[in-house]
């Protein structure tokens, strides 16, 4: 079957459903209530959406939560559970399966690597201790 092309005026439809992704990737939704939302069809959605954005709904939504997910390990002091909540997986089970399939580390390895590297502040305080010129 001959893949069709996105016509210039479907774009601001798909831009706009990427936006409110985007916005709030936890949030919960179908393809076809994101659609209605735009006032796009969900074919035209699913299609457009590929062709502009390289990838399917599905891991344009993954990537935000994922990042949102390295953001929150960062960040704060959250559980895992917590994090996983507020991202929108269904359970810390969840969220570690996929973290570990795109990560190849689960959330807390990753986020104890992340406290392990400087804060660039203090490397550079660290870095003037170092000086020679220090009596």
């Amino acid at each position: 079957m001959k893949r069709e092309f996105i016509k210039s005026f479907d774009i601001p439809y798909i831009r706009q459903a990427g936006e409110i992704l985007e916005k709030d990737p936890a949030r919960s939704f179908t393809v076809s209530s994101l659609a209605l939302e735009v006032g796009i069809n969900s074919f035209k959605l699913r299609e457009g959406f590929k062709q502009l954005y390289n990838q399917t709904i599905y891991q344009f939504r993954l990537r935000l939560r994922l990042q949102m997910v390295m953001q929150l390990l960062e960040d704060t002091d959250l559980t895992i559970a917590q994090i996983a909540y507020k991202t929108g997986f269904d359970s810390r089970d969840s969220l570690t399966r996929c973290f570990r399939k795109k990560l190849q580390r689960s959330p807390r390895e990753w986020r104890n690597e992340q406290s392990m590297k400087p804060v660039p502040e203090m490397a550079k305080r660290l870095a003037c201790l170092a000086s020679p010129n220090l009596n």
